[in-house]
């Protein structure tokens, strides 16, 4: 290790030109890996930050809550399981605006009934809000609408219904389908929609429930699923998350690659000093070590320049851009850059191997 780092500091124009490169290989690496998360979340966030909840569906709906239809007698049913608790919700995307004249601005409703359990509820910081707060024409909305203008105690009004909805508090990450929520009970809801509809009539999209449901605990018309099964079946979230990660882990396995090449031109550049350690009588072991080690320190450098880099950029990224990086993917995508550069930078030990000391040190060996 001493001889490794003794190297770097001896040559350090030489490492600096690759400690850039790796460290900009790193930003884009994570930052990548924080757009592909943002844009999750701007899908799931909500359902995750429910929790580990179980969600009761019709059975045609293939797990997706709009597609899914709960009638009076599915409820019924429900009620018959002994100690469950559940609360009913509605999806539906609308458009809101601040005044009669003014743009609209598109939402999501979550409409919520029975939910005196507090099964279903938004992180609305410090106002300390709660669906069960809400009364009839009161609506919690995502704090992204502060970026719109809108204060607590305003009112916005549904442009389907021309309804005027008092905004009580504002709600963290409340995301759904790459829309902002705003949490509504279904007296309002259900009044908005009857002004329409005047024969419209209060049906939940799914009942959830933290308790253990199975399907032996269901009629053949309804299923169960849980949050991730949830989550995965929101139209688009699947491809759009699968195809990023996919991107993210060739960018990064193609940087290593990068780094192992740069490590094996620097090889050929050393070939003579290889072949005097091995004349003196150097074990191929030791060598071995020297070349591993110098691998390892420079692209642990390089990895922490690069995350720092990214930590540094996230909080300047303007709220358009989705981006949430996280302590766990950090770790997962240093150990797997450092791990695949010593895999590839490993490659430039079979032509140490190779040395004759004799040729390369006489000038023929390369």
């Amino acid at each position: 290790m001493k001889i490794a780092w003794n190297e770097i500091t001896y040559q350090p124009k030489k490492f600096v030109l690759i400690e850039i490169l790796i460290a900009l290989l790193m930003f884009m690496v994570v930052f990548l890996s924080g757009l592909t998360n943002g844009l999750g979340r701007s899908v799931s966030a909500q359902i995750d930050s429910f929790g580990p909840l179980n969600y009761i569906l019709s059975k045609d709906s293939e797990k997706n809550i709009p597609f899914s239809s709960i009638t009076p007698e599915d409820t019924e049913e429900i009620e018959r399981i002994d100690g469950i608790a559940y609360s009913g919700l509605f999806i539906q995307r609308a458009t809101i605006a601040q005044t009669e004249g003014s743009s609209t601005l598109d939402i999501t409703y979550f409409a919520i009934e029975n939910n005196g359990q507090e099964i279903l509820n938004p992180k609305t910081g410090g106002t300390g809000a709660r669906i069960s707060d809400l009364k009839e024409n009161e609506v919690i909305l995502d704090s992204s609408f502060q970026d719109e203008g809108i204060q607590l105690g305003d009112e916005v009004i549904d442009k389907a219904s021309k309804q005027k909805l008092t905004v009580i508090a504002f709600a963290q990450d409340a995301k759904y389908g790459y829309s902002e929520i705003g949490f509504v009970n279904s007296e309002t809801y259900t009044g908005m929609r009857q002004k329409a509809d005047p024969n419209f009539q209060w049906r939940a999209q799914t009942l959830v429930t933290p308790n253990s449901v199975t399907s032996s605990d269901l009629t053949g018309d309804l299923v169960v699923a849980d949050r991730e099964q949830i989550i995965d079946n929101i139209p688009g979230y699947k491809a759009q998350n699968l195809t990023l990660r996919m991107i993210t882990w060739v960018l990064l396995i193609a940087s290593s690659a990068i780094l192992g090449v740069f490590f094996y031109i620097l090889t050929l550049q050393k070939l003579k000093q290889f072949g005097v350690l091995k004349a003196i009588g150097m074990p191929m072991s030791r060598i071995t070590y020297i070349q591993l080690s110098q691998l390892t320190i420079v692209s642990l450098i390089g990895v922490a320049i690069g995350l720092g880099l990214a930590a540094l950029v996230n909080p300047l990224l303007p709220p358009t851009v989705p981006a949430f990086i996280t302590p766990q993917d950090n770790i997962a995508i240093s150990a797997s850059f450092i791990l695949t550069s010593l895999l590839c930078g490993a490659l430039s030990l079979l032509k140490i191997k190779k040395v004759d000391p004799i040729e390369v040190i006489g000038g023929n060996g390369e």
